[in-house]
């Protein structure tokens, strides 16, 4: 639909662009007559635009479960969101910056829209004592969280909590075990913001 241009400032604000010269009526629900809109977690879904990945040990006495994520090096950020759970006391660490990391196997991020074929611009890896431990070189503790039972045996930072990665940069999520065995479990997910969602 093409608009007067005399028009074009009254309607402005209910009327939507799509990238060409066309403005198109925002859909309604048929029985309550207000705007259908989707959230842009579920847009990025939709569009293939959502991994996740993580990391699940079982730990014993003072044994780490490390897992890093490498944003990419270009204009599109990471928007991460993620959850810790541990089954005993720990402590949960998130270092920035991390100039190297030695040891580690690679983990694929998974695609939450299971149709599509777009792969992740991140790169993981994960591992514990006696399997794979991440070793970083440098790096900034960025958050600390004591988990221990009866108080607290979870962290989250969930949609609007989140963290928006540096590009370009090494994190590490680490998870120190205490003295009792403990299954711990740390799921991440994540989309791309740029000039051009991937």
């Amino acid at each position: 639909m093409k608009l007067d241009p005399n028009a074009e400032k009254y309607f402005r604000g209910i009327l939507f662009k799509t990238g060409d010269d066309d403005y198109h009526i925002p859909r309604l629900d048929e029985s309550t007559r207000s705007i259908i809109v989707i959230d842009q977690s579920h847009h990025n879904l939709i569009t293939g635009n959502y991994f996740r990945s993580g990391m699940n040990f079982t730990l014993s006495d003072s044994q780490v479960a490390t897992f890093g994520l490498t944003s990419p090096a270009c204009t599109k950020q990471i928007h991460i969101t993620w959850s810790i759970d541990a089954s005993s006391d720990g402590t949960f660490t998130l270092i920035e910056g991390v100039t190297s990391f030695a040891g580690g196997a690679t983990v694929t991020p998974l695609n939450q829209n299971r149709i599509s074929t777009e792969t992740s611009l991140a790169t993981c890896i994960s591992g514990m004592s006696g399997a794979d431990l991440i070793t970083p070189t440098g790096g900034t503790t960025i958050l600390n969280a004591v988990l221990y039972a009866g108080k607290k045996l979870s962290v989250n930072r969930n949609a609007g909590e989140g963290f928006i990665f540096k590009t370009g940069t090494n994190y590490l999520f680490r998870y120190t075990n205490g003295t009792s065995a403990n299954v711990i479990q740390l799921a991440c997910e994540w989309h791309c913001h740029g000039p051009k969602i991937a």
